[in-house]
């Protein structure tokens, strides 16, 4: 492939819609989105503790370190469902799974 030289500056956006198809760029939104709801719904203390992993089947997947926060994690989850419904919207996330893993 030939590259092409540009006289004029190029917009990051532009560059980046290059390189990605159009549902990665909803991929990409729906996780900014998530990440905001769930840094603005936990605890600081909590946010340490876990890692977003993946959203699978309306699903999201979270690594926590202990068995302690995905107990505390399950009473603070109807909250951030009720959260990412606002953001997301009805049915785009119906459940919160919790797995141990390193962070």
């Amino acid at each position: 492939m030939k590259r092409t030289i540009r006289t004029k500056p190029v917009a990051l956006k532009e560059v980046l819609q290059g390189l990605l198809r159009p549902g990665d760029w909803e991929a990409l939104k729906q996780r900014r989105l998530i990440r905001g709801v769930w840094e603005a719904v936990l605890p600081p203390r909590l946010l340490s503790q876990t890692r977003l992993v993946e959203v699978r089947r309306r699903e999201l997947w979270v690594e926590v370190t202990t068995p302690a926060w995905t107990q505390e994690l399950q009473f603070l989850k109807p909250r951030v469902l009720e959260e990412l419904e606002k953001s997301l919207g009805r049915g785009v996330i119906k459940d919160i799974r919790f797995s141990l893993g390193k962070i």
